[in-house]
């Protein structure tokens, strides 16, 4: 193998499968260590680190899989779309397939948003958030929204002061634009049902602030089976009957 030189902070392989070569490697030995062994200094060095590659790796999987898709090198495989030959040919699961291509379509519209992941500035799920807040804001406001709240985050503001931000953007913009179209705002809303093997569905939306209460309401009502466990107020976690 080359000798790995170094230009700025990044550093310069003789390929991308040299490249490659090394994350496995790196992540290969990582997997391998006894954790148990560091100090809790060392274990949160690792799992911060572990955001931060989590993050550049959307951004490098993003920029390639929008190569891929623009190219339609999915069809040399006789695949039909770029999720399908995701789930075929990376054994992913359909929902994870369709966050894949989500972040595809995005180095286009959040270029400041992929910049940030690729230097680890944003973790990949809050980097996702701050684009479905911004989303729903007109398109030639989301450029510099984008930086608005990723500057905030990384001030050190939290999720929940991040969303308050995006609120604040939401409203103004609603406000500047009285006789905009009243219905923009669910142009990127919906809802995705994917089912897998044995008839299990994943289910994946998008939804407005009143269509994901109605939701939480539908949710509540279902109720846990006793002795399992929900998630807090959040809803993030999963019901089941």
């Amino acid at each position: 193998m080359e000798e790995v030189t170094q230009v700025g902070t990044v550093p310069v392989f003789a390929s991308a499968d040299e490249a490659l070569d090394m994350v496995r490697a790196g992540l290969g030995y990582l997997a391998a260590a006894d954790a148990t062994q560091m100090g809790a200094a060392a274990q949160a060095r690792c799992l911060k680190a572990f955001e931060q590659t989590d993050a550049i790796g959307t951004a490098a999987r993003a920029s390639f899989l929008a190569a891929f898709t623009a190219g339609q090198g999915y069809a040399d495989d006789a695949a039909y779309s770029a999720r399908a030959w995701l789930i075929h040919h990376t054994r992913v699961t359909a929902g994870a397939a369709v966050g894949h291509t989500a972040w595809a379509r995005r180095p286009g519209t959040h270029p400041r948003v992929l910049a940030a992941l690729a230097a680890g500035q944003v973790s990949e799920s809050v980097g996702r958030q701050i684009c479905l807040w911004t989303d729903k804001l007109p398109e030639d406001r989301r450029d510099t929204s984008d930086r608005f709240l990723l500057d905030a985050a990384a001030g050190g503001l939290g999720l929940e002061e991040l969303a308050a931000m995006a609120g604040q953007l939401y409203e103004r913009s609603r406000s500047e634009r009285p006789d905009e179209d009243p219905d923009a705002t669910f142009k990127d809303c919906g809802v995705k049902l994917a089912t897998t093997f044995g008839g299990v569905g994943v289910l994946h939306g998008d939804l407005t602030a009143e269509c994901a209460a109605i939701v939480g309401q539908v949710l509540d009502a279902l109720g846990p089976r006793p002795g399992k466990k929900t998630a807090g107020p959040g809803r993030s976690g999963t019901t089941t009957r």
